[in-house]
């Protein structure tokens, strides 16, 4: 008989077992660590992460499940965290990013859009494909599932959107198979109306009372059909990054990118800090993604060249012309 002690992490395999009731569906969620996960990957926004900690150990602890964990709406500016967000809970509650499904409305604005959520019709052609949505969520019931720029959808999308939101089913077209959504999250984002939306921000200081003033904004301007707004759980409300967080993303940032030469940074100038702080006005058109497109332009090629030296540890020190030098430290 084989010896099975050695076979598998049994500790592992006892927390996971604590984690999930006898139907594998209900988590029981870490508050406290999921929490400080999310505060390791997101910047600036410690009211939203306090809050969403606590709202999906509350859901996702419940036992019967006849909508997702939890649909959430994020609103506010590019590159304040939204996406990195979704992420991170993917992240902490599924294993792994790739368990997100992210789908960018902009591209769901046509007649097909249906279609390639939920597949084709039987009969016609790659029916038995299956849609970009449901298919991964039949393999695979535990997930993120993000909407960006929700409101951009084309109009029919968001009949199934109600449906998804409201009952955690759809109906595949080429199966005919119902796919349960009740182990998933979704999360939609919106930067519709973000010149009001931010000045709502400037006007009222306490959050809560500027959340409520902005979902009040929300439904009075008719951005979403009242349908969807009654299906989401919460509104969180993204502030603007201050240049001392977009130096704390930028470390974030900085740190990664040396990870994928193999390289830990024990020290970074501020002076470069400052070069990532002059960047703020393209992180606020454009996204952090601009950020990490500076930060590879700046450093990829000195830190590609340190590992080629035979160096584990770096330091980024700045010489008089405000250049980078990276400095091998082990």
């Amino acid at each position: 008989m084989a010896d099975i002690r050695g076979m598998t992490d049994w500790e592992q395999l006892k927390r996971l077992l604590e984690n999930q009731d006898d139907d594998g569906k209900t988590m029981r969620i870490d508050e406290p660590a999921l929490l400080e996960h999310l505060q390791a990957r997101v910047k600036g926004q410690d009211t939203i992460l306090k809050d969403v900690a606590r709202l999906l150990r509350l859901q996702a602890a419940k036992q019967q499940k006849t909508r997702p964990i939890a649909n959430l709406l994020f609103l506010g500016p590019t590159g304040t965290g939204k996406t990195e967000l979704a992420k991170a809970i993917a992240t902490f509650l599924f294993k792994e990013e790739k368990s997100m499904l992210r789908f960018d409305c902009s591209e769901l604005n046509g007649a097909h859009s249906k279609d390639r959520l939920i597949g084709v019709p039987a009969g016609y052609v790659s029916s038995e494909q299956g849609g970009q949505l449901t298919r991964p969520v039949m393999a695979s019931p535990r997930r993120l599932i993000l909407f960006d720029e929700i409101e951009k959808a084309y109009p029919p999308v968001f009949d199934l959107f109600l449906q998804l939101m409201g009952e955690a089913r759809l109906t595949e077209q080429g199966s005919g198979k119902a796919v349960d959504f009740s182990q998933t999250i979704i999360v939609l984002t919106s930067n519709a109306h973000a010149e009001q939306i931010g000045q709502i921000q400037r006007e009222v200081t306490d959050y809560h009372d500027m959340v409520n003033s902005i979902k009040t904004y929300l439904a009075e301007s008719k951005v979403f059909r009242p349908e969807i707004v009654g299906r989401i759980d919460r509104v969180y409300v993204f502030q603007p990054l201050s240049g001392m967080i977009i130096a704390e993303i930028a470390l974030l940032k900085i740190a990664k990118l040396a990870e994928q030469y193999r390289l830990k940074v024990h020290f970074v100038a501020p002076e470069l800090l400052l070069q990532a702080l002059a960047a703020n006005e393209k992180v606020s058109r454009f996204g952090i993604r601009e950020l990490e497109r500076i930060l590879d332009e700046m450093l990829a090629n000195q830190l590609l060249q340190a590992k080629d030296q035979g160096a584990r540890e770096v330091a980024l020190e700045a010489n008089e012309a405000g250049e980078v030098i990276v400095v091998p430290s082990g």
